[in-house]
């Protein structure tokens, strides 16, 4: 619920719904990286838990994560203005630009086995979270601090998009119920394809 795809799912739809509006689109990719931020500590750190009881043993499966040393060299990096050779540069583009592929095929892979034939009560108080709960909260909140026009369509926007991939690929990766997390992520976004267009429609009335 607090995790979304705000990226390969949410850059998309709010290019087209700002096209040409440079303000809207800048309120997403900011959304972006709170998101990644949020996914790689909370949500990284929900996953692992499942492995240990104690605070600390949870701690210490959480730093073995490579990625959290990525991040603290992209921070270093970023703030010492390093930039990093053309030849090193290029071969991690690539590697970059291939995992958005590489997870959707994960997911894909997950999803294939899947067998819904009900939806089960935490399944469906996930959908309504993410869905329907995220928007109607956010609206709340916009309304509160007074915003309007491209930002706060931005923001009610970003809050409607579907359960993120990353909570399906740490569940799989950490035996987190691993499927419990690819049918949030599955449904969540079959379903998304009805409540985002709602969103969307409500934003240019509303704001």
């Amino acid at each position: 619920v607090v995790l979304n795809n705000s990226a390969n799912f949410g850059l998309p739809v709010s290019q087209m719904v700002f096209h040409g509006n440079p303000l809207g689109l800048s309120i997403q990719v900011i959304v972006i990286i709170f998101q990644n931020l949020l996914s790689y500590t909370y949500g990284l750190m929900n996953s692992v838990s499942v492995h240990t009881k104690s605070a600390k043993g949870a701690i210490r499966e959480f730093l073995k994560n490579p990625i959290i040393y990525a991040l603290l060299l992209g921070f270093l990096l970023q703030a010492a203005s390093f930039d990093i050779p053309l030849f090193l540069w290029t071969p991690i583009d690539n590697i970059a630009s291939a995992f958005i592929a590489i997870a959707l095929i994960t997911l894909g892979a997950q999803s294939a086995y899947l067998k819904i034939t009900h939806f089960p009560l935490p399944l469906i108080l996930s959908l309504i979270g993410r869905l329907i709960l995220s928007p109607s909260i956010a609206f709340l909140i916009i309304l509160m601090l007074g915003l309007e026009g491209p930002v706060a369509q931005g923001l009610f926007i970003a809050s409607s998009f579907p359960t993120s991939r990353n909570s399906a690929l740490f569940a799989l990766e950490y035996d987190n119920h691993p499927e419990y997390a690819a049918q949030a992520v599955l449904m969540s976004t079959v379903f998304s394809c009805i409540t985002v267009t709602l969103v969307v429609y409500l934003s240019k009335i509303l704001f």
